[in-house]
């Protein structure tokens, strides 16, 4: 029987999926939100494989990944370079990848298991911004802030010349299709073209709007297409370096350019958020699709032209149709979470907030989206929380106004306003006070039936960064950026105390449901457990490697529970310190939020990967 049992238990804690089939970390039933075609950073370059089956990617976070470009299942990750990556590109046999980064290198991989092949490719002095393949695919180029494009010969690494005569970066290479020439674009204003017979630079095309950071061949070969930081798109006759046509409407920097597989359309990427599509015989602008937030870093064209997909600085790669602009591989959750969600009292539902600006809510057991509901804050979502009746959301924004909705219905409750940057919100356990915490160093406490000014307390350090109400009511605790612990009068906003945390921030406070200790964590990278009483920190629990941005105690008061930069869930006995649970990576990216139910058996942890998962707590009991 106790092998059955033993068993049983197993089974339970194993690795579950979400709904795309990607798989969840142990104790979590549900991912809002997706992990696929996403990095952990600022996409920089993207290429689709020749067969158009894969695409590769790079990014910031010193990684490359291969993904389904049919699903955008991820196939395989490597930490390509020492330090930040900036381009990939495909050999024309699908065979290889090329790929440069901040550590001077040009490296090969095996396509099929991102395997290293060979020797790095030394010779740059500086970063390498760029990289192509011959259409022969026996060369490779690249270019980099040494002010040189160097050609290599793929299968040995061997260079094969050098060419000089940029006084600057160059940001950007390409073979014409018949591999005669190479193109470059500098940060000295000018796209050259250079012999790859003679290593000669053959025209040279001075761009006077600014700084050229990419360049590409049409399939033809008869136009150059190019991008300035000045937010230009430019289209040159390669064998006369006159200008073709001269597309305008970007209003920042383009980061790259693409032609598409027939040569009709040229897209570009660009810092005002917007991948454009332009007619390349009339240089008119076809399509204008606002993707993110940040900015468009990078475009590339499926084999058969159908599709368009660009890497954002927001960290993810979305995928767009040529002919209708229709994005595919649609985002649960408008565009992915934004690191911060509440779980409702009874556990039923979370409510998150989504990058494009919503709050939605979402039943903890299926994973259906309930309600959306419109905020029209101009700034990020910083807090967010439920009434404890479960009857009303509250969120807060960075543009200093605190919203409110009926939870049941999603109709408008109240707006709140007046405080600089909005950083956390906290009700009292009766629901007859909320407590908010802004840049402008105030907390200030509001009735939220009638959206008055109750108290307002100054004098904290920089921001206060956290808040919560005492179990009794009477008593609230405040954290901010100088590492000090505020206790104040819940009912008259007057200080009662202060204690010194440490010289860092504190981001996340919870007191013990009996309201003798405190939990708080910081920048320290520690959690620490009060004695109210004395004073003191009676307890460090110590194993996270990141700030602490959030914690909390159960409802029984058995268990910590803490969240932070490392991207771990941590359970701790609140009792003895004893961390529980063998530690496990939550998210792909910092945690920064976290909320328990009112009966402890469900918490959603937030994350800067744009998910939030939603955990069964009686599970990691059982782990």
């Amino acid at each position: 029987m106790s092998c059955l049992l033993a068993l049983l238990i197993l089974l339970s804690v194993q690795d579950s999926v979400d709904v795309e089939g990607d798989p969840l970390p142990r104790g979590a039933v549900m991912r809002i939100g997706t992990l696929r075609l996403r990095h952990e950073d600022t996409v920089t370059s993207i290429a689709f494989s020749p067969d158009g089956k894969t695409l590769a990617s790079c990014g910031h976070d010193g990684t490359l990944r291969l993904w389904d470009a049919l699903t955008g299942r991820k196939l395989s990750t490597v930490e390509g370079h020492r330090g930040r990556m900036y381009s990939v590109a495909f050999s024309p046999d699908g065979k290889r990848i090329a790929s440069t980064g901040q550590d001077k290198t040009v490296r090969l991989w095996q396509a099929s298991n991102l395997q290293e092949e060979g020797k790095s490719f030394y010779g740059h002095d500086e970063h390498v911004w760029a990289v192509a393949f011959s259409a022969d695919g026996a060369s490779v180029a690249s270019a980099g802030a040494d002010e040189s494009v160097m050609v290599w010969e793929t299968a040995t690494g061997k260079e094969c010349t050098r060419l000089r005569g940029h006084e600057g970066n160059v940001l950007g290479v390409a073979f014409s299709p018949d591999g005669k020439s190479v193109a470059s674009a500098g940060l000295d204003g000018t796209v050259r073209l250079w012999s790859t017979l003679t290593g000669r630079e053959t025209r040279r095309i001075r761009d006077s709007s600014s700084s050229v950071n990419t360049v590409a061949f049409s399939p033809d070969g008869r136009l150059v297409g190019s991008g300035t930081w000045g937010g230009a798109v430019r289209l040159w006759d390669a064998a006369t370096g006159k200008a073709a046509a001269q597309p305008t409407g970007h209003t920042g920097v383009v980061y790259r350019v693409a032609f598409s597989p027939d040569g009709k359309l040229l897209a570009s990427a660009s810092k005002d958020n917007t991948l454009r599509l332009w007619d390349t015989a009339t240089g008119k602008e076809v399509r204008r699709t606002t993707v993110a937030e940040m900015a468009v870093w990078c475009v590339a064209f499926s084999p058969d032209g159908k599709t368009v997909a660009c890497g954002t600085g927001d960290h993810t790669i979305r995928f767009f149709d040529v002919a209708t602009g229709d994005e595919l591989l649609r985002r649960q959750g408008g565009g992915g979470v934004s690191a911060v969600a509440a779980c409702s009292p009874d556990g039923k539902s979370v409510a998150t907030a989504c990058a494009d600006g919503t709050v939605r809510t979402w039943d903890a057991a299926t994973g259906k989206e309930l309600l959306r509901l419109q905020t029209g804050a101009t700034a990020e979502i910083t807090a967010m929380t439920y009434s404890p009746d479960g009857t009303r959301i509250v969120a807060a924004a960075g543009d200093g106004k605190i919203r409110m909705w009926e939870a049941a219905t999603g109709k408008p409750a109240g707006t709140m306003g007046g405080q600089d940057r909005v950083s956390c919100v906290s009700f009292s356990r009766d629901g007859k006070r909320l407590a908010s915490g802004g840049a402008d160093k105030t907390l200030r406490l509001w009735d939220p039936e009638t959206g008055q000014l109750i108290a307002k307390l100054a004098g904290f350090g920089e921001s206060v960064r956290c808040l919560a109400f005492s179990p009794d009511g009477k008593t609230l605790v405040a954290g901010d950026w100088e590492g000090f612990l505020c206790f104040c009068d819940a009912v008259t906003g007057k200080e009662i105390r202060r204690l010194r945390s440490g010289d860092l921030v504190v981001h996340g406070v919870a007191f013990s449901p009996d309201g003798k200790f405190l939990a708080s964590g910081g920048a320290d990278q520690n959690v620490s457990l009060w004695d109210l009483e004395a004073g003191k920190v009676v307890r460090k629990l110590y194993g996270h490697w990141g700030d602490v941005q959030a914690v909390a105690y159960t409802p029984d008061g058995r268990r910590v529970l803490s969240v932070s930069d490392d991207k771990y869930l941590r359970v701790w006995d609140a009792t003895t310190g004893r961390e529980l649970l063998p530690p496990e990576e939550a998210h792909h990216d910092k945690v920064i939020s976290l909320s328990i139910s009112a009966d402890g058996r469900r918490a959603v942890t937030a994350s800067r990967d744009a998910t939030a998962l939603i955990w069964d707590l009686t599970r990691l009991d059982r782990r």
